[in-house]
């Protein structure tokens, strides 16, 4: 069995040494590692490609132009070959031992509706979780349920079937440069659940340049991916009061965005209808809160 690492990155040449030698030492060499250079300027390539003439693991590595995280995450899975795909963020680690161990509880466990597996993520000091328990008794559920129904909260690492990314990439809207990944992954819950594995397999930490230390101004100034994330969700939701929630997000975000015709929205108008005059009167102090 074979797992493809994918790695989206943009002038992280800087660090992406430790991403490389936490690959080198892993325990099972069934990997390869698919870095998608997403327009660099500083020395990324020529960094690549040393790693690739050392031959210690598998590398393949492809440049495109600068076009965002998600749409270097799409060209990574459609050059990938295992049966998971796994993305590692260029200033991250993997534990010795993670794609040892997610080979061994996909094959013990795996069954046709399982889409993957979820582990968790940890610092990169003491390495001990960074994200709340996972629920007691439960061995699988979809990523949605997870969040909303069991009140997860935190990091994750996230491993997928590759034959589910390749049909449900991320979306992209003209002029945009992000969309949160949590749009792509409300698509895969339509295909079943994921396997919880209660270990540690991801080690990070959130530096000045990430996208995690800037991500509710790249919400603001990526309207459209926003809102249809919100959207997504309103549409999952089993309650009224988490469909309120997500309509009246739905449409703060809806209400920034310069090209409107691109968001069909064919479900629960009436909902967003009713939840414009609530997202109008929060939107200035909602939008307050996290202005960086």
């Amino acid at each position: 069995m074979l797992i493809s690492v994918i790695t989206p990155t943009y002038n992280r040449a800087y660090i992406l040494n430790k991403c490389y030698e936490s690959l080198v030492k892993q325990t099972s060499q069934a990997f390869e590692w698919v870095v998608v250079d997403d327009g660099s300027t500083d020395n990324t390539e020529e960094l690549i490609l040393s790693f690739i003439e050392e031959n210690k693991i598998k590398i393949k590595y492809i440049k495109q132009e600068n076009g965002g995280k998600h749409v270097a995450h799409n060209t990574a899975v459609l050059n990938s070959q295992g049966e998971l795909v796994v993305c590692l963020d260029s200033d991250d680690v993997l534990t010795e031992d993670a794609i040892e161990r997610a080979i061994a509880f996909w094959q013990e466990n795996v069954n046709p509706h399982n889409t993957g597996i979820l582990a968790k993520r940890g610092d990169m000091v003491e390495r001990k979780p960074i994200c709340s328990a996972l629920p007691k008794g439960v061995k699988e559920c979809t990523m949605f349920d997870l969040t909303n129904k069991y009140g997860f909260q935190g990091d994750t690492i996230l491993y997928f079937r590759r034959e589910i990314l390749e049909h449900n990439l991320f979306k992209s809207f003209e002029g945009e440069k992000f969309i949160p990944e949590t749009n792509m992954y409300i698509e895969i819950d339509k295909f079943g659940t994921m396997l919880l594995l209660d270990e540690v397999l991801y080690l990070c930490e959130y530096l000045p340049d990430g996208l995690t230390a800037k991500y509710h101004s790249l919400l603001e100034k990526n309207p459209n991916g926003t809102a249809d994330t919100y959207y997504k969700q309103m549409c999952m939701a089993k309650d009224i009061k988490t469909k309120l929630k997500y309509a009246v997000l739905t449409n703060i975000y809806k209400s920034l965005s310069k090209n409107k015709r691109e968001l069909q929205f064919t479900e629960n108008k009436l909902l967003l209808v009713a939840c414009t005059l609530p997202a109008a009167l929060v939107k200035s102090k909602f939008l307050k809160k996290f202005e960086r």
